[in-house]
């Protein structure tokens, strides 16, 4: 089963770069899409955007920056609502992003019951949006994942490895309103630099951080799995699932591949990709030192 383990100079001038259209940018389509994205060194603009209310939940209006807040749950989401919320999942994530970003405005970080299960940045509406009905998904594919541990172990396995999918997560969707807010430049796949993003703040976390990526790579892996490859959309937003968890196992592996060479070994990083692997993860976070910068807390 895959996933199982547990400087530079700018450039004088900014072209205009087209605006990302309005709606929403979901963590995961129906189904996947094309590869492709390395984020762009080309130029560093703030767009100040003006306050936005939600009517979800209760939220500090008058703050910049992420704040969480939570809605009710519908009929049979309480215990995935008390999962995530006494987790502190989505607190730990923004409280971080927090500290070391200075933000334009409020980006609400909602948990909400929702007729689907999704993940998504809400570009009307200033909102990162987290349905319980999406933490049920990502536990219940697990749970048909685990067969080789039962009981207290594999309800902890499961417990541990959602969590880590829905850190993830929120680094991704973050990735999104950021470039949305502070109108941060990128070529190729915005799905993708969201992605790298995640993995940009992840891995140095530790090992704690690594586990939440390599979920997050295992869960990828599962819809691939669950996916008819005549059904895989090479045209979407998404990168196809498949393609997303290589990125992931490639990124930890270039981070530090002593550590991670059995992800080599076992084939989940093929030897060819391994060789460019450190260079792919150098550039990633370059790229999103550079794009960052400006907005850097100070001190």
């Amino acid at each position: 089963m895959p996933g199982r383990y547990a400087t530079d100079t700018l450039p004088p001038a900014c072209p205009t770069l087209p605006q990302p259209p309005a709606g929403r940018y979901p963590r995961r389509a129906v189904v996947g899409t094309l590869v492709g994205l390395t984020v762009a060194l080309l130029c560093l603009v703030a767009v100040p955007l003006a306050l936005l209310d939600s009517d979800e939940g209760e939220a500090r209006a008058d703050s910049r920056g992420f704040v969480v807040e939570y809605g009710k749950a519908g009929r049979g989401e309480g215990a995935d609502r008390r999962l995530l919320e006494g987790a502190g999942v989505l607190e730990k994530a923004t409280d971080r992003l927090n500290k070391r970003l200075v933000l334009p405005s409020t980006i609400r970080v909602t948990a909400r019951s929702c007729p689907d299960a999704a993940a998504h940045y809400d570009l009307e509406k200033s909102r990162i949006e987290i349905c319980y009905s999406f933490v049920a998904e990502v536990r219940e594919l697990f749970e048909r994942s685990v067969r080789d541990a039962e009981g207290a172990e594999g309800t902890e396995r499961v417990r541990a490895k959602t969590l880590g999918v829905l850190t993830e997560t929120v680094y991704h969707e973050a990735a999104h309103a950021l470039i949305d807010k502070l109108g941060l430049p990128f070529t190729g796949r915005e799905e993708d630099a969201a992605d790298q993003f995640a993995a940009y703040h992840l891995i140095p976390q530790g090992r704690h951080g690594r586990a939440a990526l390599l979920a997050a790579a295992e869960n990828f892996a599962l819809y691939a799995e669950d996916t008819d490859p005549a059904d895989v959309d090479f045209g979407g937003e998404h990168s196809p699932d498949a393609v997303r968890a290589a990125a992931y196992y490639t990124y930890l592996y270039g981070s530090d591949p002593k550590r991670h060479a059995r992800l080599v070994d076992d084939g989940l990083v093929g030897e060819e990709r391994a060789e460019v692997a450190e260079d792919e993860y150098r550039a990633l976070r370059r790229g999103w030192r550079v794009l960052l910068a400006p907005h850097l807390r100070q001190g």
